[in-house]
């Protein structure tokens, strides 16, 4: 199946790096909202509350995405870390590195270079997953056609949410994106015009 050319990581990772006796250490998680990444944050600056900084920056979707510095020169830390997920095409992940001062200042260049190698260092050390989104059709059609939808379904790999049987069946189910086009005209064919599609139900999910 094809996937959306995004990617999120599948759990908790860590990696630590050190700059110059400086320690920089970047831990990595999934997070599929907004307020799951910004727990996560404070979950981390409380572990490291010691730390001189906890600079983190996470992406949800292309367009929700936060970054901070933390009290380090604007534009030295959360920005090269929000570069470093959006270089590698992650969403609903939150990435934060955590620093220890080693008592020999970087410089901005330098915290800037710091903070983006322990970012890209601790992606690399992260399992990855494709993100498939999905969109949510309502699939109503007469009994005898119950056979030939579920099978087209499943070559979808399509998930079923909500299924009701009246004097018709009628499913929710989520359709991967990439399979949406040749499911429906395979669907028009074997139906016969029978099978009626209602998409985009309830918006868009992954």
């Amino acid at each position: 199946m094809e996937d959306s050319g995004y990617y999120t990581v599948t759990k908790i990772s860590r990696h630590e790096i050190r700059v110059k006796r400086s320690v920089f250490i970047g831990t990595i998680a999934p997070a599929a909202t907004r307020e799951e990444a910004e727990q996560f944050v404070a979950r981390i600056r409380k572990e490291f509350h010691d730390a001189t900084h906890n600079c983190f920056a996470y992406r949800i979707d292309p367009q929700t995405f936060r970054y901070s510095d933390d009290g380090e020169p604007a534009g030295t830390a959360g920005r090269p870390i929000l570069q470093a997920l959006e270089h590698h095409r992650l969403l609903r992940t939150v990435l934060v590195v955590t620093r220890y001062f080693g008592g020999i200042k970087l410089g901005t260049g330098g915290l800037a270079r710091a903070y983006g190698q322990c970012a890209e260092e601790t992606i690399a050390h992260a399992s990855l997953t494709p993100i498939v989104f999905y969109d949510t059709w309502r699939v109503r059609f007469p009994y005898e056609f119950t056979g030939t939808v579920q099978q087209y379904l499943q070559r979808s790999q399509a998930r079923i949410r909500n299924s009701e049987y009246t004097d018709w069946v009628t499913l929710t189910v989520e359709i991967p994106q990439a399979e949406t086009r040749s499911l429906k005209e395979r669907l028009k064919e074997a139906g016969a015009g029978k099978i009626e599609i209602q998409e985009n139900v309830n918006g868009n999910s992954g």
